[in-house]
């Protein structure tokens, strides 16, 4: 019960920029600007994240988990008051950027809060709280599209203003242990950014994340090319890759405290460079929907591994260490949209599994005697 606020708290957070992804259209003609411009106003959420996060962790040592956590809650949801009231997209682009701060404080203190419960149950709690960011991500579209066909987004926005306050107030209030946000002085968790195996974990976490995305982020493309473009297909595609990466979330926490980090870590990365290779022969519907589930749920075990070996490695240091590695995420989810955008414009949809691959095998041949 005490990491329920936390997994509400994850919610809120997620299902608001999914929904606003569902309601782009009408974003765009409320606002009189283009898709494309609303569109990269969402984007400066995640642009925000990888940034903002870290900086956030290194100047806000001194407080407590608890105070972050709450104060980020709040400040996400002054951000939604602010976008809700926009009348342009400046103004929208605003409270985004707020929104985003206020995240930036609340996930990683939130994590951190998780694994108070002890190291035997790390990683299952972990997964429980980023369950509420999964469910938020299947429904939220749908539930934007629903609920702005019966009030406008702005009320929407205000909508998930109320629940985030009441978030703040039911986490503040939680029996979980409370920490400061790092024990370590200003200068230490500056110097700390540049250690050596804090840095090769995270490329390692970059690296895959961003391998994966540059198949994820044209996932209908590549379905579309396999096994035929119709609606039907792609659906059911789409929804088994989501069965996967749910599993996967929901499981990777448990498998990790049953069986370690390191085999996990080797299992997880060796599957997905497997899938990857494996998806440009999937000319059949169902050989392509086995690979898609496998990859999604070994896929969505991955960042959880990485998650309990930055643990492992750096204890005492939770907040800032699932900060850091949450941007390197960001950062692979932005990095491989771009470098899939360029594959396709120069090779093709074909080529982008293996471009995937290629960097998968890579990452996984340098690494794999590190751990």
């Amino acid at each position: 019960m005490s990491l329920v606020p936390l997994i509400f708290g994850a919610f809120v957070l997620a299902v608001e920029g999914t929904i606003l992804t569902g309601v782009l259209p009408v974003l765009s003609h409320d606002l009189r600007v283009e898709p494309g411009v609303v569109g990269a106003t969402l984007a400066i959420y995640p642009l925000t994240y990888v940034f903002g996060a870290p900086a956030l962790a290194v100047l806000a040592g001194g407080l407590s988990q608890r105070t972050m956590c709450a104060l980020g809650l709040v400040v996400f949801a002054l951000g939604n008051v602010v976008a809700a009231s926009s009348g342009s997209i400046v103004v929208l682009t605003g409270g985004r950027l707020i929104a985003a701060l206020g995240a930036c404080a609340y996930l990683p203190n939130a994590g951190a809060r998780a694994i108070s419960l002890g190291p035997e149950r790390r990683g299952r709690a972990l997964s429980i709280v980023a369950s509420g960011h999964t469910a938020a991500t299947l429904v939220g579209a749908p539930l934007g599209i629903v609920a702005s066909s019966y009030v406008s987004w702005r009320s929407v926005l205000l909508g998930i203003a109320v629940p985030s306050v009441v978030v703040a107030v039911a986490q503040w209030f939680s029996r979980l242990a409370d920490q400061p946000v790092s024990v370590m002085s200003t200068r230490e968790r500056l110097r700390f950014l540049g250690d050596r195996r804090l840095l090769s974990i995270l490329l390692l976490t970059l690296a895959v994340v961003t391998a994966e995305f540059i198949v994820y982020t044209y996932i209908s493309v590549v379905v579309g090319h396999n096994v035929g473009t119709g609606s039907g297909t792609i659906a059911t595609a789409l929804m088994v890759f989501g069965i996967g990466t749910t599993a996967g979330t929901l499981a990777g926490g448990f498998v990790v405290d049953r069986f370690g980090w390191r085999k996990m870590l080797r299992t997880s990365t060796f599957v997905i460079a497997v899938a990857l290779l494996v998806i440009p022969f999937a000319h059949d519907a169902v050989f392509l929907f086995l690979c898609l589930v496998v990859w999604g749920l070994f896929g969505w075990t991955f960042t959880p591994t990485q998650v309990n070996r930055l643990l492992d490695t750096f204890p005492g240091n939770g907040a800032m260490v699932l900060t850091l590695n949450a941007s390197a995420v960001q950062l692979g989810v932005a990095g491989g949209g771009l470098v899939g955008g360029a594959v396709l414009a120069t090779l093709g949809v074909g080529a982008l599994a293996f471009a995937g691959a290629a960097i998968v095998w890579l990452a996984l041949l340098i690494s794999w005697r590190r751990y």
